[in-house]
């Protein structure tokens, strides 16, 4: 019997998947494909505000990857972090954490979201990667 995970794991396990989805084997791609496409950002923050969790989820993820060049999706992220989905929140979490010293705005409300046992390991990392 597989047993289930802790809601911390569950959500960082979530997170894992969906930014590692697409990354199986085969040749790895040009340098020139890994980087950030900034020019997708409005579109992105947009997709933040979709009806589909799973899409909102997405556009965290995909933000995330821009880390610091995001500057701009701060706050939409620090609006993600008060969403219905526990994903979207971990992953907007996530993608704050990514953006690093910029996004010390959102720190107030990523410490308030840390009191929530399945998203503290994510948002202890983001606020870390912040610098308090």
């Amino acid at each position: 019997m597989i047993g289930r995970l802790r809601p911390p794991r569950a959500v960082m396990a979530l997170v894992a998947a969906i930014s590692f989805a697409g990354c199986g084997g085969g040749a790895s791609p040009p340098p020139a494909a890994l980087a950030p496409n900034v020019d997708a950002l409005p579109s992105l923050v947009q997709s933040l505000k979709s009806r589909d969790p799973a899409a909102r989820t997405r556009a965290a993820v995909a933000i995330s990857r821009m880390g610091p060049e995001a500057r701009e999706a701060i706050p939409a992220l620090t609006a993600a972090l008060k969403d219905r989905d526990v994903a979207v929140r971990a992953s907007a979490a996530h993608a704050l954490g990514k953006i690093g010293p910029d996004a010390r705005s959102a720190l107030s409300e990523l410490q308030a979201l840390s009191k929530q046992a399945p998203l503290r390991d994510v948002v202890t990392a983001s606020i870390q990667a912040i610098g308090e």
